[in-house]
């Protein structure tokens, strides 16, 4: 029992010994603490020497990638508006997210501006559709009730050059002839006015049958040689071997009569007009179709005005310079003709030089027993 005793006291005795162990134990503890440290800093630079060190340079690294996230978003900003990106209140420029509540309120803003704007369109068009009614309806009603008096006057200019009222003075040879030219042209304006409003309300019949384009256009030169001819323009038809077509044959004429007088009247003194019917070419048109081609020499149309030519009341010389003698000066025969040739699910096209060439291209689907058979 003392000598344990003994023991105990001896153990007591030395406390110096054993904290000289222990802290012998603690300092590689703290010394593999800094090589972790300085491990997971390598490759940074120089590795840190103490734990603040590598604190201090984990928070460059932050402050860092802080920042070229930030470029990148300002970059991915850049790009989405140079592609017409148009959703602004989504931008990123600031570097700051965008939580749920922030997007949940741009997108209601985006779909409240959408639905005004439609809402507005809506009723633009509206307004503009009653407004091309309202016209329509005045070109219908202005071409009835003046197309009673002319057929009257016309009439009557008829018999007077027919003498049927006695034989007229030589004296008045000359201003009843300008009196019938222009009694034709206004009937002729007239006749034009009643086919828009025909074509704008939908009341076009056609009555088709299987015919020879071909024959249509020699009809067509015929009519028109003497105005040629007055103008001092040769007329030159081209016809090979083209299909035949499912058209209404006074309609199709109507059509091609159009775009014939239009390549009169621009047409340069001494000029010529080549009117060409052909098969269209497989490679340069799918399916099958009969082509036509009006072709004048000389004038030109402006590459930004192709596409109205075709519109109504539209004519590429100034109103000034309109005379009673030209077969058409009320810019409404290739609108006509447009829709003419649309009614018979065909395609017209215009293709122009300056000062060189103007050529009209129209696409017919040929007739059904014309067609090529499928290939098995």
């Amino acid at each position: 029992m003392a000598e344990r005793t003994r023991r105990r006291r001896s153990k007591k005795a030395s406390p110096p010994e054993d904290d000289d162990r222990r802290a012998v134990v603690r300092e590689p503890d703290e010394s593999e603490d800094s090589e972790a440290d300085a491990r997971a800093s390598e490759g940074d630079g120089a590795a840190p020497r103490t734990l603040g060190e590598a604190r201090a340079r984990i928070a460059e690294l932050e402050a860092e990638l802080a920042s070229a996230r930030v470029t990148i978003r300002a970059l991915l900003d850049k790009a989405e508006r140079r592609a017409g990106a148009s959703d602004k209140p989504a931008k990123l420029s600031t570097g700051k997210p965008i939580d749920d509540g922030t997007l949940g309120k741009l997108v209601r803003r985006q779909t409240r501006a959408l639905a005004e704007s439609e809402a507005q369109l809506r009723r633009k068009n509206a307004e503009l559709k009653r407004l091309n009614e309202m016209k329509v309806e005045f070109i219908s009603i202005a071409a009835h009730e003046l197309r009673t008096p002319l057929t009257s006057i016309v009439g009557y200019l008829d018999l007077i050059r027919e003498e049927r009222f006695g034989v007229p003075p030589e004296s008045m040879e000359r201003p009843m002839a300008s009196l019938h030219r222009n009694a034709h042209r206004l009937r002729h304006l007239v006749d034009e006015m009643l086919d828009v409003s025909r074509i704008e309300q939908g009341q076009v019949h056609l009555y088709r049958v299987s015919c020879d384009l071909g024959r249509v256009v020699e009809m067509v030169i015929e009519e028109l040689e003497g105005v040629a001819v007055e103008r001092e323009v040769q007329l030159e038809p081209r016809i090979d071997a083209p299909p035949r077509v499912e058209a209404d044959v006074d309609k199709i004429r109507q059509a091609i009569s159009k775009l014939v007088a239009s390549a009169i009247r621009y047409a340069p003194e001494g000029g010529r007009i080549t009117v060409t019917v052909d098969p269209a070419p497989k490679e340069l048109f799918a399916g099958s179709w009969t082509r036509l081609r009006v072709k004048h020499t000389g004038g030109g149309i402006p590459r930004h005005l192709h596409s109205r030519i075709f519109e109504p009341f539209f004519d590429l010389q100034s109103a000034r310079h309109h005379t009673s003698s030209g077969p058409d000066s009320a810019g409404l025969g290739l609108y006509i003709a447009r829709g003419l040739i649309d009614l018979h699910g065909g395609l017209i096209t215009v293709d122009s030089e300056d000062e060189e060439f103007t050529e009209f291209t129209v696409l017919l689907p040929c007739a059904v027993k014309d067609r090529p058979a499928p290939p098995s």
